[in-house]
């Protein structure tokens, strides 16, 4: 005749009786009568066909088959919160690896803050960060190389979803003895003169620039072309002459001896966060983007919404 199986209830019943040594303390941590949990033993024990405690002096005392017995019961259940730890975990994606990329703009600065943030808040995860051209975010998601990519470029692809994270207005970036580095605002007729370090028309930060030297009816006229946002703050830094960059590439940077101060009447320029539309969108996405959005409004930036 086959063994008749054990059911869940009586196994919790039973352990809970060996942890507290009392039919009261546990019929009280279960939630039930005591007379219903004495039955529930008496059943376990028929089923077994093995005395699993005696009463001793006013005590209930556990047999050394019930010491046995609790052993592989404890053995077990500590298999079962580990698993179950490891399925919320999972669920949360603490224990996933989260592959994302960036441009460099919003790269330099402001992922570094919402990566610190993910990072104490998910201590178990592993984080990839790849830092991307611009031209390269297409293929970086529909290719499914990252679940994510933050940039200010936008992307017209009707294949790819996206949201913006907050804006601001361009900054000059000056050395902090400079003469216009006391100023609240500069205009772009201020510049004249200066040494402009800059971006080629053709890339996402000097359309940004010109289109707000056009608002001024002014003539952006660049005397350094760079193309990346560190090479802008270590020309500066050299006193080679003075830039003109997004928001998020300017946190921080008095801790270079710099100054970012606004570009009067500029244009927005967005933190984009991009997605595929044909592949599920991790939690981690979401949570990165609300870690942006928080370092962003800590840092005085305008909020999508």
């Amino acid at each position: 005749m086959p063994r008749p199986k054990l059911k869940e209830r009586q196994i919790e019943v039973f352990r809970t009786v060996m942890a507290t040594g009392s039919l009261t303390a546990a019929a009280q941590q279960l939630g039930v009568s005591q007379p219903s949990l004495s039955m529930t033993i008496r059943r376990f024990e028929d089923e077994l066909q093995t005395k699993l405690f005696e009463r001793i002096g006013g005590r209930l005392v556990p047999t050394e088959e019930a010491k046995l017995i609790f052993v592989e019961v404890d053995r077990v259940y500590g298999q079962f919160d580990r698993l179950s730890d490891a399925i919320h975990a999972i669920a949360r994606g603490d224990s996933s690896v989260f592959r994302f990329g960036t441009t460099p703009s919003i790269g330099m600065r402001l992922v570094p803050k919402a990566l610190k943030k993910l990072r104490d808040d998910h201590p178990a995860r592993v984080f990839y960060c790849d830092f991307l051209p611009q031209k390269d975010i297409q293929d970086y998601l529909l290719f499914g190389q990252g679940s994510c990519v933050t940039s200010i470029a936008p992307a017209e692809d009707p294949n790819l979803d996206c949201t913006v994270i907050a804006s601001g207005g361009l900054h000059v970036v000056v050395p902090k003895d400079h003469r216009l580095a006391r100023r609240d605002v500069i205009a772009p007729g201020d510049l004249d003169g200066e040494v402009l370090i800059s971006y080629g028309p053709d890339t996402t930060h000097g359309r940004y620039i010109d289109a707000t030297y056009a608002r001024a009816g002014a003539e952006r006229k660049t005397h350094v072309f760079i193309h990346f946002v560190e090479t802008a703050l270590s020309f500066v830094s050299e006193d080679i002459g003075i830039a003109i960059l997004d928001p998020f590439s300017v946190l921080d940077c008095e801790r270079f001896g710099l100054v970012a101060i606004p570009l009067e009447n500029s244009v927005e320029v967005p933190a984009y966060l991009y997605w595929s539309k044909f592949r599920p969108r991790p939690k981690a996405t979401d949570e990165l983007a609300a870690a942006l959005t928080e370092i962003a409004r800590q840092n005085g930036m305008r909020l999508a919404g």
